[in-house]
């Protein structure tokens, strides 16, 4: 199985507590890891906006430990799908949230996130919290 870990879930284990991703993830390849580019932007951002040497060396830690996931054409028709969907439902989320969504789709990828609920709007994705 693989899983894709959403900005929330990075940011919790880089910020309070890095060595529970360790624990989660021992034992397990490499390749069962991964986060979205979108993911990686939203890291990036925040790292930028507030750096620190700490955040700095726990991102990279990161993209060292999981993959990087492209947004590639698979997961641009997902995307539509989703947006559509939740546009005629009335449910709108975030758009980072429905590309991340879409990449975790299209990579079929279970996503970590602490937002169960608000990802339990999007048809087909499976997520599950770790904190």
């Amino acid at each position: 199985m693989r899983y894709m870990f959403d900005t929330d879930t990075v940011s919790f284990f880089m910020m309070d507590n890095p060595k529970n991703i360790r624990l989660k993830t021992s034992g397990h390849e490499k390749d069962e890891f991964c986060i979205s580019a979108i993911t990686y932007a939203e890291l990036m951002f925040g790292l930028t906006r507030n750096y620190s040497k700490q955040l700095d060396f726990w991102l990279h830690e990161v993209v060292k430990k999981f993959s990087v996931i492209d947004f590639n054409d698979s997961a641009a028709v997902i995307y539509g799908n989703i947006r559509a969907a939740l546009e005629k439902s009335g449910k709108l989320l975030d758009n980072m949230d429905m590309l991340i969504a879409a990449s975790a789709l299209s990579a079929k990828a279970i996503l970590v996130t602490h937002n169960i609920r608000h990802f339990s709007k999007i048809k087909g994705l499976i997520a599950e919290d770790w904190s």
